[in-house]
């Protein structure tokens, strides 16, 4: 089944691909040893962030961050250099439930953000996840719910990873409220939000096999901070993208009845609506020098997979279907060909699985593979590579449909690692890309420590216009987080990002080959159940041939959190 979810990921479906209720093969990490580790585990809320209370029921955890902010150079600007002190107010919630017809995990925390000296920059954002799941009728009908908001910079690069992404310290850990992270302020601030609502019918029958059909509507939005409130409050704005998304899917998948054969079919119909600002051209929009563009496109794509174990931890597979495939608004010629696919998956052992393949999907022959696999105990890798052909904001949407909870926000439900990666480091534009990305992740947590190192290469070009942009991010962070008593932890990390951006005219404009650098040094106290104080030093370098990209910034931060 995991094969056939990688071979849905790529055809850029927009329905949830993950049941929220149904997580059990999701990887959650590795075991620590107790008692100390269940203490690590606790305070710094890494297993699976907050959970409803054991044998159902309801949690809800209001809480409220406050942060003072040191920085020598609050424009993120080459010259002038401008010291500011920055306090972020961060009033929020975690709700959770477990119940006989509904399945709940939401967090919300809107960010005000004042500034003493450049209050040209003061902004209110927003940071939420949540996914949801009601039982309308057993066994029959339900609903799927899920939203995801955060901000992420317009250049890209290790800065201000958003967007349900931390930087490399765990958010749950040594909060980075919106707006404080490295290489963000609302200068170069985009604030993305998308929501969804699926209702399906699933419906077994005997040995046969199982079917499912599902409705899906969503919409994705992203714009930089105009004004003083961040989207969703309408701004406007030359890098405004708006997009709706309407998908219908057939799928059934047979039962025992045919023993080590497993027979697939699907069917999936989805069209979007896409507006984007522009800065480049005529009045077109009532806004001189802008104009907007509409992109509309239609997905419909049939196929039809066999599967066939040949042990208990190898099976294969090969499929074949068409897809028709048409952008409106881009010059890319209508993609209606044949696809076809064959793989493997392996499981070697019920905490690994690794799915491979290679066919034609999205008009071009290419390689996927996602996975998890635990090197030990205590070390779980995760592997995650393919290549989409859409817009930015369907690229959110797919990953948001990939979203489980854990880690204390959302992660990749088939491997349990980040999302949102290439969204977070590729600079914003609009239009249309074929995207390749690479994410491969290793994590040990020991009795006292956790280490853990992310690797993120992302690939975008322009495609369906003759003079097209081209943005390539390779990003390696990594961290380490040690408790130095049970209510005391240190947290050290570093990020180093190389972006080719030196193709095209990307909204944020061309930074060329640049090179981003980040260190971070926090120490967090947790003062009682619900108290805790934390001290962050970090530290942010961007060396760029464009003299007016390049810049260092040092941030202090002192931090307190209060939860009732």
């Amino acid at each position: 089944m995991l094969a056939l979810l990688l071979a849905w990921v790529n055809s850029a479906a927009a329905f949830p691909l993950l049941d929220s209720e149904n997580t059990d093969g999701v990887p959650s990490g590795t075991e620590l040893a107790a008692p100390d580790a269940q203490d690590l585990r606790h305070q710094l809320q890494l297993a699976n962030g907050l959970s409803a209370p054991a044998g159902g029921g309801w949690t809800f955890l209001p809480r409220i961050d406050w942060q003072e902010e040191l920085t020598d150079n609050a424009l993120q600007a080459h010259s002038p250099r401008t010291a500011d002190l920055v306090s972020f107010l961060a009033p929020g919630f975690n709700l959770a439930g477990d119940m006989p017809r509904v399945k709940l995990t939401f967090d919300f925390a809107p960010t005000l953000s004042i500034y003493a000296r450049t209050s040209g920059l003061n902004s209110l954002t927003e940071q939420m996840n949540g996914l949801g799941n009601v039982t309308i009728v057993p066994d029959l009908a339900f609903v799927d719910v899920r939203a995801v908001a955060g901000v992420r910079s317009l250049y890209g690069g290790v800065g201000g990873l958003g967007v349900g992404a931390s930087t490399a310290a765990p958010t749950s850990t040594i909060s980075n409220l919106a707006g404080n992270t490295q290489g963000l302020n609302k200068n170069n601030e985009v604030q993305t939000t998308s929501f969804e609502i699926s209702p399906y019918l699933v419906r077994r029958f005997g040995d046969w096999g199982t079917g499912r059909l599902g409705y899906s509507v969503g919409i994705t939005e992203s714009d930089q901070i105009k004004s003083f409130a961040a989207p969703p409050v309408p701004v406007g704005g030359t890098t405004a993208q708006t997009m709706l998304t309407n998908e219908q899917t057939a799928h059934f998948v047979s039962g025992d009845i045919l023993s080590y054969v497993q027979d697939t079919f699907d069917l999936d119909l989805t069209e979007t609506q896409t507006t984007s600002g522009s800065s480049i051209g005529s009045a077109q929009s009532g806004v001189a020098g802008q104009t907007t563009q509409h992109i509309s496109s239609t997905r419909v794509i049939g196929s039809d997979r066999i599967d066939y174990d040949l042990s208990h931890s190898l099976s294969v597979f090969v499929s074949g279907g068409h897809e028709y495939i048409r952008y409106t608004g881009s010059s890319l010629r209508a993609i209606d060909d044949l696809t076809w696919s064959f793989g493997s998956t392996w499981s070697p052992n019920p905490d690994s699985q690794l799915t491979m393949s290679y066919g034609h999907l999205n008009g071009i022959n290419s390689l996927s593979a996602s996975g998890h696999y635990a090197l030990s105990p205590r070390t779980l890798l995760t592997v995650s590579y393919g290549s989409t052909l859409g817009t930015q904001l369907e690229g959110v949407q797919n990953q948001l449909n990939l979203a489980t909870s854990g880690n204390g926000g959302l992660v990749n439900g088939q491997t349990g690692g980040q999302l949102f990666g290439s969204t977070n480091a590729l600079a914003v534009q609009n239009g249309l890309f074929r995207t390749t990305t690479l994410t491969v992740s290793a994590q040990t947590a020991l009795d006292r420590d956790i280490f853990s190192v992310n690797l993120l290469m992302a690939q975008q070009a322009t495609t369906g216009v003759s003079t097209g942009t081209s943005n390539t991010s390779k990003t390696a962070v990594a961290s380490w987080t040690h408790q130095m008593r049970p209510d005391m932890t240190v947290i050290g990390s570093l990020s180093y990002a190389i972006q080719d951006q030196s193709s095209g005219a990307a909204i944020g404009g061309n930074l060329g080959n640049s090179v981003t650098m980040s260190a971070n040094l926090a120490w967090r106290w947790q003062i009682s159940d619900t108290l805790s104080a934390s001290l962050r030093y970090s530290f942010l370098e961007r060396q760029s041939p464009v003299t007016a990209y390049q810049l260092y910034q040092d941030m202090l931060i002192l931090g307190i959190s209060k939860t009732f």
